[in-house]
């Protein structure tokens, strides 16, 4: 297993570039044998062999669809105008037009059956137009096989995988962070663009590889209906903390200016207190997103948690305590740097809280009454 790890890390092509190979082969070969156009149906297959099999399928009944239209198109305008390219262009407006108007995505392909077809003698339209569906089903054919068969993707591990990387890169930016804003240090400019840069591009992968998953065939005999339930909110929820990550940076260096401008004033022993609070939330939301990894991917059982402001309160008393101390455009600035980074905090530990709870109140049912109500729709938050 360790051997077939490299082997996969160095090979520089998926399994989907194999499987458009595999599909490519066939067709020709097959096309071949039977005298047809043979780079016709090996580029069909090509544009058959999609990410999931749904894909596959929907763009099958599209190319097909568009095929007899173009057909369709091609033998009417032959039989009632001489063939030739006055006729094909004539026949073209109305060919797009249609396709468009039956809502197919790739409305160019109608063309190429009716140009075959109108560029051929008129005794040999039917001869043609057999011809040219051969090709198109062959080439369909062996695109659908060669995805069915051939290494089905495994979507799901991609995506858990993806979002788990997702899920330690973004929490570790957003402490880092928010670390930044309590000690009043920024973070190097390179540093925090390529964090940004790499969260985003996780972010992608992860909402990719859903879309591929919710598309898979089979995606209802998952034994974690939970996990996949949540799933979607999962995301969303890291995607929140990758711009809350910018809130709290944007926050550092306006404090740090502030304080530069008013000529580095002390730090008061009571917003000492605030700011220790502030670093408590922090590691509560550390601790509570490594119990939530838990539930979500190990399958670890979850408690459930008081979502309420009682530790946001206190915050609050310590604010006003503070606030005697403090006045005027001193207070105000440090106020609303201090509010920006509490509030992002605050968000972070209620919707892990949130997600911890909703699996507590579902880790003790089937699998089967979770996907009933997660597909009648009463399986949300």
């Amino acid at each position: 297993m360790p051997r077939l790890k490299t082997l996969r890390l160095k090979m520089p092509f998926g399994a989907r570039m194999i499987k458009t190979a595999i599909a490519v082969t066939v067709s020709f070969y097959l096309a071949k044998t039977l005298e047809l156009n043979a780079v016709l149906a090996a580029i069909t297959a090509v544009i058959n062999v999609q990410p999931s099999l749904s894909r596959s399928l929907r763009n099958a009944i599209e190319q097909i669809s568009v095929h007899i239209l173009g057909v369709c198109i091609g033998l009417l305008v032959g039989h009632l105008w001489a063939p030739g390219p006055l006729a094909m262009g004539v026949a073209t407006p109305l060919a797009i037009w249609l396709a468009l108007r039956f809502g197919f995505t790739d409305a160019v392909m109608v063309l190429m059956p009716m140009v075959v077809i109108l560029s051929s003698p008129e005794e040999a339209f039917l001869t043609e137009a057999l011809y040219r569906s051969l090709v198109i089903f062959i080439g369909v054919a062996a695109g659908l096989l060669v995805n069915v068969l051939v290494a089905p993707p495994h979507y799901r591990d991609r995506l858990l995988a993806r979002i788990q990387q997702l899920n330690n890169l973004s929490v570790e930016f957003f402490s880092q962070l928010a670390d930044g804003f309590f000690e009043l240090q920024m973070m190097q400019e390179e540093e925090y663009q390529s964090k940004r840069a790499e969260v985003k591009k996780l972010l992608s992968e992860s909402r990719l590889y859903l879309e591929l998953w919710q598309e898979q065939l089979g995606q209802d005999k998952t034994p974690y209906p939970w996990q996949d339930q949540l799933i979607e909110g999962y995301i969303d929820f890291n995607a929140s903390l990758y711009h809350k990550s910018k809130d709290i940076h944007e926050m550092t260096g306006a404090r740090i200016a502030w304080r530069e401008q008013m000529g580095h004033p002390p730090i008061t022993p009571e917003f000492e207190a605030i700011l220790a609070m502030l670093q408590h939330g922090k590691r509560d939301f550390l601790k509570l997103n490594t119990e939530l990894q838990g539930s979500l991917f190990a399958g670890q059982p979850a408690k459930h948690y008081p979502v309420d402001d009682a530790y946001w309160a206190e915050m609050g008393e310590f604010v006003d305590e503070w606030h005697t101390k403090l006045s005027g455009a001193y207070y105000m600035h440090a106020l609303l740097f201090l509010a920006v980074v509490a509030n992002n905090l605050k968000f972070a530990n209620r919707a892990t809280k949130e997600f911890l709870n909703t699996i507590h109140e579902n880790q003790g049912q089937t699998s089967s009454k979770i996907r009933k109500r997660l597909d009648t729709g009463l399986g949300g938050e």
